[in-house]
């Protein structure tokens, strides 16, 4: 049996329904492209501009490096990272050796002699040879100011002096923590901790 032959009318619709088929997939197409393209450009965009947590991890803490003189009746020091500047620098000792607190500008560093009698007359009979010392420096990072507390260690070892009492001759120091927060009450705690007290009669 023979099927009916197409006429011109249904030929032309049917030319008619597949051409709006196929503008439909390209518009399709076009959309998807642009979308891909719009996701390229952000992803760009975003791997260019750090965030703001990840700029802020980048910027390096202050940790102070000490170099003793011959003798180590002093130390001075000198921020580790060499982007960084001192400015000024607040010396702070534990309350038990009643040693005021010791102000620099422009000339970082520690002297025995600011505490050498009181550090005798404090920790005599003692085998610590550590004091600790809290630092509150102002520097310049990369030409930033900024404002950095800490609790360090003085290393030491006493040196004989004639007819007088042992002096402590400075080694270096070594970061403990860091942090503003009761600076002095965290540097008192680390000394009596190091120092106990002597029993009554001891």
């Amino acid at each position: 049996m023979t099927e009916p032959s197409e006429t011109p009318a249904q030929g032309a619709a049917r030319r008619r329904r597949w051409l709006t088929f196929g503008e439909i997939i390209a518009v399709v197409a076009v959309a998807i492209s642009a979308a891909s393209l719009w996701d390229s450009h952000q992803g760009r965009t975003l791997g260019e501009r750090p965030a703001p947590a990840a700029a802020a991890a980048r910027v390096a803490p202050l940790v102070l490096a000490a170099t003793a003189d011959t003798d180590g009746r002093t130390l001075r020091f000198a921020p580790a990272n060499r982007d960084q500047v001192i400015q000024t620098q607040t010396i702070m000792f534990p309350a038990a050796l009643g040693a005021p607190r010791v102000d620099s500008v422009g000339n970082p560093h520690i002297e025995a002699d600011w505490f050498a009698d009181k550090l005798h007359a404090a920790a005599r009979g003692s085998s610590n040879r550590r004091l600790p010392i809290a630092i509150v420096t102002t520097y310049l990072d990369d030409g930033v100011p900024r404002t950095d507390s800490a609790i360090y260690d003085i290393g030491f070892r006493w040196r004989s002096r004639f007819m007088r009492s042992d002096a402590p001759s400075l080694e270096g120091v070594t970061l403990v923590s860091r942090g503003a927060k009761a600076l002095q009450q965290r540097l008192d705690t680390r000394w009596t901790r190091a120092h106990p007290a002597s029993p009554p009669g001891g």
